[in-house]
C-alpha cells in the first residue's frame, strides 16, 4: 500500500513538471506572437484579430499599439486591395553577377601579371568599377588558382613604406623614341625649355666639368634640380615625390629622376673651384642676354646658416636663427642685386673657430668688411 501511495505522487509530480514546462514553452511562442513583432507580422496578427472578433477596435488596436482610426484604415486598406499583407518576394540570383568580361580580366591579371587578389580589386577601382576583394578571390578560386605565396617588398616592387620602387635612371636616345604619350604632374615646365635653350646655361654646365656618372651626365643633373626648382621645390630630397613621373624625366632626357640620394650628394662631388667657374661663366651669360637683371647701383649682402641633421656629422656648430639655437651646419654668404635681387655669388663660410663669426647678427657694416677677404666676388661682378 505504501509503494502504491509513493508511486501515485511521483506520477502527480512529474505531470505538474510537465505542465510548467508546457506552459513555459506555450509562453515562449505567445510571446513570438506578441512582442516585438516586425511591421507585417504585426498587421497580420492586429487584421487576424479584427476578423475573428477577439475584441472590438478599441481593445485590438491597444493590443498592438495602434490607434482605433490606423486599425480601422489598415482593415479598409485590405478589404480594398490596397494593401498586401503577404508582398510575393522576388528570390535573387543564382548565378555570379560579375559580367564575363570582367572575369576574364581577373584572370588575365592573375596569369599575367601575377596580381594579388587585393591588387586586382584596386586595379578595377582605378578603372571605376567596384569589385570586391572577396569576389576576387572567388572567381579566381574557381578558375584554379591557388593563393598566391607571401611575397617580399622587393618582389612587390614596393619599398619598406609601401611606395613603388622607380626604375632606375637611364638617359633618353630622343633620335631612336618613337611617339609616345606621357603623364607628367606639372606639365607646365616644359613652357621654360625655351628660356633654358636660349639662356644656354647647359652649355655652360657642360663646359664647368660639372660632375656626371655613367648613367646621368652633368646636363641631365643639372635639368633635374632645375626642374624640382622650377616647379618650387624647397629640398632636393622632394624629389622622391617625382621619381615614377616619366613627364618630368624626360624633361631631363631621362626615363625617371634620378633619386634622393644621388641629388642630395651631388655636392659632395664638386670642389670650389669648380662652383667659382660656374658662377662666373653664368653671371657672365645672364649679363650678355639680361643686363637688366644686374643695373642695380646696390649690393645686398647677407647670411644664411644651413643646419646639417647627419648624427655623424664633423661639421661645427653655427648659429641657426631660424630656430633660436646653435646647430651643426654651414654658414653661407650671399650677394644680390639690390633692384633685381638676381643671386651675383654665393659660397660657404668656414668657421674656423673664429666665434666672431659664430653669431649671425652681423651687422651689414661688418659684413661688408668680410666681404672684402672674398676677393672673388669682385672677379664676379667685375665681369
Amino acid at each position: 500500500m505504501l509503494l502504491f501511495v509513493d508511486l501515485n505522487n511521483l506520477i502527480m509530480y512529474s505531470y505538474n513538471i510537465i505542465n510548467v514546462i508546457i506552459k513555459g514553452y506555450i509562453l515562449k511562442l505567445i510571446k513570438l506572437f506578441t512582442q516585438n513583432l516586425p511591421a507585417r507580422q504585426k498587421q497580420y496578427e492586429a487584421i487576424r484579430a479584427v476578423a475573428f472578433q477577439e475584441g472590438n477596435i478599441k481593445e485590438i488596436a491597444a493590443r498592438f499599439r495602434y490607434s482605433p482610426q490606423t486599425l480601422r484604415n489598415l482593415v479598409n486598406k485590405v478589404l480594398k486591395g490596397k494593401h498586401d499583407i503577404f508582398p510575393e518576394v522576388k528570390p535573387g540570383p543564382k548565378g555570379r553577377r560579375t559580367p564575363d568580361k570582367y572575369v576574364d580580366t581577373i584572370i588575365d591579371l592573375r596569369r599575367k601579371k601575377k596580381l594579388s587578389s587585393y591588387q586586382i580589386s584596386e586595379e578595377f577601382k582605378a578603372r571605376g568599377i567596384s569589385i570586391g576583394v572577396r569576389t576576387v578571390e572567388r572567381i579566381l578560386s574557381d578558375a584554379g588558382f591557388p593563393k598566391l605565396r607571401r611575397r617580399t617588398f622587393e618582389e612587390l616592387g614596393l619599398s619598406k613604406k609601401g611606395t613603388l620602387i622607380p626604375q632606375r635612371s637611364a638617359k633618353l636616345d630622343f633620335d631612336l623614341l618613337k611617339p609616345f604619350r606621357a603623364e607628367c604632374k606639372v606639365a607646365g615646365v616644359f613652357l621654360f625649355l625655351p628660356y633654358i635653350i636660349e639662356s644656354r646655361i647647359l652649355d655652360v654646365v657642360e663646359k664647368c666639368g660639372l660632375p656626371e656618372s655613367s648613367d646621368i651626365n652633368s646636363r641631365q643633373a643639372a635639368l633635374s634640380m632645375l626642374r624640382l626648382k622650377l616647379i618650387g621645390g624647397e629640398r632636393l630630397s622632394y624629389i622622391r615625390n617625382y621619381d615614377t613621373d616619366v613627364g618630368f624625366g624626360v624633361f631631363a632626357g631621362l626615363n625617371v629622376l634620378p633619386k634622393p640620394t644621388y641629388m642630395g650628394t651631388y655636392s659632395c662631388r664638386t670642389n670650389a673651384d669648380m662652383l667659382l667657374k660656374f658662377q662666373k661663366k653664368i653671371i657672365s651669360r645672364f649679363q650678355e642676354l639680361y643686363p637688366r637683371l644686374y643695373e642695380g647701383k646696390t649690393i645686398n649682402l647677407d647670411f644664411h646658416s644651413i643646419p646639417h641633421f647627419g648624427n655623424e656629422s664633423s661639421m661645427e656648430r653655427v648659429w641657426c636663427g631660424a630656430r633660436g639655437k646653435s646647430m651643426k651646419g654651414a654658414n653661407t654668404f650671399f650677394a644680390q642685386d639690390g633692384d633685381s635681387n638676381a643671386i651675383m655669388y654665393a659660397t660657404d663660410l668656414p668657421l674656423q673657430n673664429d666665434p666672431s663669426l659664430g653669431n649671425f647678427s652681423i651687422s651689414l657694416g661688418r659684413a661688408f668688411l668680410l666681404s672684402a677677404f672674398q676677393p672673388e666676388i669682385f672677379q664676379v661682378l667685375s665681369h
